[in-house]
């Protein structure tokens, strides 16, 4: 990266912060319409006219509104996915970008004195963990119809999804296996999430929601597919390896693990998004990171597992299949 990217990257941090505060000012609702002028919408948005006007120009500099004469106007992706009234609202996603703001504050903290473990006491946030579920129902999109293609060359039976989230993989793998089952085990916030987005849908009859801890819940027996999508980064190695000897012994001989993650190549800075994944965990996980193919597999091993296979996803994602060994 030459000096003129460098200083572009922290320059779109500006960028970022003007975006975030007409996130928070909901400009992008208020304009749902006709369009406004900067007068009307700063009495909306509860905010003065000079700083919203400044605002409304430098966001239509930038290509996120329109501009006639003196009205505003969303452009077709502003409206749709960032106005509050419409069906394409990224609720979670809004919600997780407007905390990155501070959130994001903490990392020079946290490279100089460690992880900020107070941070991780009591009780699981349930407020939080709702519009969490959404960001990632709203995140899962691109991948969710590759995953289930690709899983469902094989027969998926009886299907236990730990940590599904809003259940959105499983959804689309249910979609594709009309005999599949599919039992999903998470955070009960997460699971009320999962239970509104698939309500609707005929494959909600073959969904089991049960409320629980991964290291306390009961996995059962004789599974045949265990889904272990984005867990890995949560925990360390030890960690991760109590939680996959749990799933081991629940599946059936010859029975898969599907593992989704991002996952770095051995140098540990390829590809882009999960090295800069690693940061993140830093901050936002007591003890978890992102792991290398070569250390997944090496899990794997150890928890006795064989016959993996990697598929690549996008963004850096990978799915890892692997068979628990007779």
């Amino acid at each position: 990266m030459k000096i003129q990217e460098i200083l572009a990257t922290i320059d779109r941090l500006e960028e970022a912060h003007i975006v975030l505060a007409a996130l928070e000012l909901r400009v992008f609702t208020h304009l749902d319409g006709p369009g406004l002028s900067a007068a009307q919408l700063a009495r909306k948005a509860r905010a003065t006219r000079e700083g919203t006007e400044a605002l409304l120009d430098a966001l239509t500099a930038m290509g996120v509104l329109r501009k006639r004469g003196e009205h505003y106007r969303n452009t077709p992706d502003s409206q749709r996915y960032l106005s509050e009234k419409t069906d394409g609202y990224l609720r979670g996603t809004v919600f997780l970008k407007k905390g990155n703001r501070s959130e994001w504050e903490n990392l020079l903290g946290t490279i100089r004195h460690g992880r900020n473990l107070a941070a991780f006491e009591g009780d699981d946030d349930p407020a939080f963990r709702e519009e969490f579920s959404h960001a990632m129902h709203e995140r899962s999109g691109p991948y969710a119809d590759r995953i289930a293609a690709i899983v469902t060359r094989r027969p998926i039976g009886d299907l236990l999804d730990l940590g599904s989230g809003p259940g959105s993989y499983s959804a689309a793998i249910l979609k594709r296996a009309p005999s599949a089952r599919a039992i999903l085990i998470d955070r009960g916030a997460a699971l009320t999430v999962a239970k509104a987005l698939h309500r609707d849908s005929r494959i909600v009859k073959r969904m089991r929601f049960c409320p629980g801890n991964l290291f306390e819940a009961d996995y059962g027996e004789n599974r045949d597919t265990v889904l272990y999508s984005n867990i890995l980064h949560i925990y360390n190695p030890a960690e991760n390896k109590r939680l996959l000897r749990k799933i081991h012994q629940s599946l059936a001989p010859g029975g898969r693990l599907l593992m989704v993650d991002l996952f770095l190549k051995d140098n540990r800075t390829e590809p882009y998004d999960a090295a800069l994944f690693s940061l993140t965990m830093l901050m936002y996980t007591r003890t978890g990171r992102t792991y290398t193919l070569k250390e997944t597999r090496k899990l794997l091993k150890e928890t006795g597992f064989g016959r993996i296979e990697v598929y690549a996803l996008e963004g850096g994602s990978s799915l890892l299949e692997a068979v628990r060994k007779k």
